[in-house]
């Protein structure tokens, strides 16, 4: 019988030890790490697209960023944090990189500067899960990841594609793909988790060609939707902070190294402080009028359930895209939820709002996600609120939201014929105590020659079965897909027929075993995707006890010539993983090649 961690930890099955430490409680023992005094909330301004600093490239050519150590105030109550931040020349970034902003079909070339020095996270170097002889934490490799991005192999940004301080590397942007809200990041082996946290982030905006002009305000993408200053992003991440103001990244009480010291690694980072743009629950002064927000989960690990809310009441709102472009037509809702990597393209009026009014952007999702930690003491720092909005008196953006965002409508890929169809299994890996110590895809690491192959220009039905206890955001590079549904299966009985479980432990042995079809094991009817879902994706949450269904492209012909959200094919060697980044780094990312 295969037991997960939550059996393990309710039945208190540690061996030779009277008393089960929750793997969560690192996450506890996080909350007490910080003792600096609480920041006040809403103190801080948001800085808005103009102040994150725009890189625009809609012209095509070639620019250049740079990777440097720099001083961040991430609150005036908190002196200076060191970080890293991507720099365009004559630009002064502090933290995160400016927003790209790039045409539809017009290419660019972008050159990378490491010029990066000791870490701000040195200390949480995990020299178990960096390559042999790697020095991060003097010497941090780095691999710029457009994530979202229709590129081609040596252009993708990979996990070993990485180069050291005093070294460059030029990516080749073809932009052949939807508008959309795109983001760059590190994506180094072994220290994705340190490099995103101390700042290697970026929005990367693609604009389509502008619609006819008339009543409303073309933003470039073919839409009458609220433009600049009315179009925001919001990278949304949280964080920690020692008293003196540097980031803090509690060990793993729970693993220790081999000199007996506790491990920088540890199964998930929840902080204890929203930050927005690089601000701590910052404020953002909006007109009477609707507003534009990018929303982008740059958590390591943290899920949203977002809700705007106004006199203890949920503001409706309307998403209108998804990660790799429009809907088709506007979603209303009253919350989001949104895993570490996704995005969310969203129209918020605040036109109805006296004044002076308050709106409080709001998260109750329990963490880790979805269900939370056994013991409510010991799971992680809950974030109620994210940022505030304050609603001035001078009338705003007010032309209607369109009832239809694209001249055509999608591609649908359900019913196409497929290539493949693949059994894709997530697992988590845990010791004899019940404490994971590492998350896996196909019950392979990383540096396996187990790698999936695909033909190009094929349409492809993969089957996300996750056999563990939390969500996992699934990310694919190079392509967009659709969400079909979502079932659930036997947990149990499907790991007992994979082989992927020790009869005698109970427990996932890695490397062991493979994937078997799920069919056998379903449960219920499958659950479509909600209209929220139902553009293209290229990063999905897959539910615990759940098998999630995505209809995957892998080149621009793979519908028989129904466009797609990606214009180019390619060929060669791309990654999938999770995208909490503590699972990516340690071993949830898997290869495929594209034939």
């Amino acid at each position: 019988m295969y037991l997960t961690r939550r059996q393990l930890l309710q039945a208190g099955a540690v061996a030779g030890a009277g008393i089960l430490v929750h793997p969560d409680a690192a996450l506890a023992a996080r909350t007490l790490a910080r003792q600096a005094g609480p920041l006040t909330m809403f103190s801080e301004q948001l800085p808005t697209l103009a102040e994150l600093g725009v890189l625009d490239m809609r012209a095509g050519g070639q620019t250049e960023l740079s990777m440097l150590n720099a001083e961040h105030n991430f609150h005036s109550q908190l002196d200076p944090t060191d970080t890293f931040a991507y720099r365009a020349a004559g630009a002064s970034q502090t933290y995160l990189g400016p927003v790209i902003v790039a045409q539809r079909g017009t290419p660019f070339a972008l050159t990378v500067h490491n010029q990066l020095g000791e870490h701000p996270l040195a200390f949480a170097v995990d020299n178990e899960l960096v390559p042999p002889g790697s020095d991060d934490a003097n010497a941090p490799r780095t691999s710029t990841h457009l994530h979202g991005g229709n590129t081609r192999p040596g252009s993708d940004g990979g996990p070993e594609q990485v180069f050291s301080p005093g070294s460059s590397y030029t990516y080749h942007y073809d932009n052949n793909q939807d508008a959309a809200g795109l983001w760059y990041h590190d994506h180094a082996l072994g220290i994705t988790r340190l490099n995103v946290y101390a700042g290697l982030a970026g929005g990367y905006l693609i604009r389509d060609t502008p619609g006819p002009s008339g009543t409303g305000i073309d933003t470039g993408d073919g839409t009458h939707l609220p433009p600049p200053p009315y179009e925001v992003p919001l990278v949304i991440q949280d964080r920690m902070f020692n008293p003196d103001g540097s980031f803090a990244y509690p060990p793993n009480p729970e693993l220790t190294t081999s000199d007996g010291t506790p491990r920088p690694w540890a199964p998930e980072f929840f902080g204890d402080v929203a930050t927005v743009n690089g601000k701590c629950w910052p404020n953002l002064d909006v007109d009477r009028g609707k507003y534009r927000f990018r929303v982008y989960n740059g958590s390591n690990a943290r899920f949203y359930n977002l809700k705007f809310v106004a006199g203890g009441n949920a503001l409706a709102f309307a998403q209108i895209g998804t990660d790799g472009g429009l809907l088709d037509a506007p979603a209303k809702l009253n919350k989001l939820v949104l895993g570490p990597g996704e995005r969310a393209d969203l129209v918020v009026d605040f036109a109805g709002l006296s004044a002076g009014s308050k709106v409080v952007l709001g998260n109750n999702a329990p963490t880790p996600y979805p269900d939370g930690p056994v013991s409510a003491k010991q799971g992680g720092v809950p974030l109620r609120e994210i940022m505030q909005f304050t609603v001035q008196s001078q009338k705003g953006y007010t032309a209607p939201l369109p009832a239809k965002l694209r001249p055509q409508p999608m591609t649908r890929l359900a019913g196409l014929p497929t290539a493949a169809t693949r059994q894709m299994t997530l697992v988590e890996v845990l010791n004899a105590a019940g404490i994971p110590i590492m998350a896996l895809l196909n019950n392979r690491p990383f540096h396996t020659t187990d790698i999936t192959a695909v033909q190009g220009d094929t349409l492809e039905e993969w089957e996300l079965i996750n056999t563990t206890v939390d969500a996992h955001p699934i990310h694919l590079h190079f392509t967009q897909f659709q969400v079909l549904d979502r079932q659930r299966f036997d947990v149990g009985k499907y790991l007992a027929a994979t082989g992927y479980v020790d009869p005698a432990t109970g427990l996932v042995t890695p490397g062991q075993g493979s994937s078997v079809p799920v069919t056998p094991f379903l449960m219920g009817r499958p659950k479509a995707a909600p209209a929220n879902e139902r553009g293209w994706k290229d990063t999905v949450v897959s539910m615990p006890g759940e098998v999630t269904r995505i209809s995957v492209p892998f080149g621009a012909g793979a519908a028989g010539g129904a466009p797609l959200a990606i214009g180019s094919s390619f060929t060669g060697e791309y990654v999938w993983h999770c995208h909490i980044l503590e699972h990516e780094d340690n071993d949830m990312m898997q290869r495929y090649v594209i034939e």
